[in-house]
């Protein structure tokens, strides 16, 4: 665990992404780039387990096609061979492209708005092998669709979502289906609101949950595979201009897994860095 919080810290600057831009680091959100908008995301993610650890370096680029609606690509790069449960809140090993549209932007005063974003993608599988009960399946692409909606405004900001990924079958084998779900609280204190010249900060509580099924293999599925999972933490973000860093950590509070196969996964920790090249478009 040790090794793992230094090679995050040593990574700050050229590291982590789950969540983009300058909402939560773990949770759903509904920020999107606007016209013409580019926005670069590199960041670290780890998660600790009684059977080992593993740390997911994702860089995820944008681009604002219009005032709503957000191209991504996502490319991870995973480290370790710890056998944790499937995860799409956490960071994995695939790569990924989605659009997300911003379907809904009512603004009901002055910095004060409610949105909701929906977004599809596409899943493929990385270069690296899959560690743990996935290890020996044939690999297939999949498909990740996602629903936030939530209300922002200068001193605060809730937001709610939830997603699923389904992967397709290779050779009767198949990763499992995953459902997972975030509730965010963000506050910005007045006294750390700050103007563009200077870092503006708000911090978060991200409480996240997922339920992954089965895992199919060989066309049987494997015995106690299926797993759920509720986890609580705090992240901070901080911005000046264009450039943001956030750092999260969090803790389970209720874990349904076999610990045969996944152990016990006891802390997730994320460090992001963003980059947003603003637009004259901006909306």
């Amino acid at each position: 665990m040790k090794i793992i919080l230094a090679l995050a810290c040593a990574l700050t600057l050229a590291s982590p992404a789950l969540a983009a831009g300058h909402g939560p680091v773990f949770g759903y959100a509904t920020p999107v780039n606007s016209q013409g908008e580019f926005s670069f995301d590199s960041g670290l993610i780890g998660r600790h387990g009684s059977l080992g650890d593993a740390l997911t370096e994702s860089s995820q680029i944008g681009y604002g096609i219009t005032p709503h609606i957000t191209v991504n690509a996502v490319l991870p790069a995973t480290f370790g061979s710890a056998a944790l449960p499937e995860t799409r809140l956490a960071g994995g090993g695939e790569w990924s492209s989605s659009v997300a549209w911003r379907f809904q932007h009512s603004v009901t005063s002055v910095g004060r708005r409610i949105e909701s974003t929906a977004s599809l993608g596409l899943v493929v599988p990385g270069p690296q092998q899959d560690s743990g009960v996935l290890a020996n399946l044939h690999r297939a692409p999949g498909v990740a669709a996602t629903l936030a909606s939530g209300l922002a405004s200068r001193s605060q900001y809730l937001w709610f979502g939830g997603g699923y990924t389904r992967f397709a079958e290779a050779h009767t084998d198949r990763r499992p289906d995953t459902i997972s779900w975030s509730t965010v609280y963000g506050y910005r204190p007045p006294r750390l609101r700050r103007d563009v010249n200077h870092w503006d900060y708000r911090g978060f509580a991200e409480l996240t949950g997922e339920h992954t099924g089965a895992v199919r293999s060989q066309g049987s599925l494997v015995p106690h595979s299926e797993t759920t999972s509720l986890w609580l933490g705090p992240s901070i973000l901080a911005i000046l201009k264009d450039v943001a860093i956030e750092g999260g950590i969090q803790a389970p509070l209720y874990r349904d897994a076999s610990t045969s196969l996944y152990g016990r996964e006891s802390i997730r920790f994320a460090i992001n860095f963003s980059y947003l090249k603003y637009s004259s478009h901006a909306y």
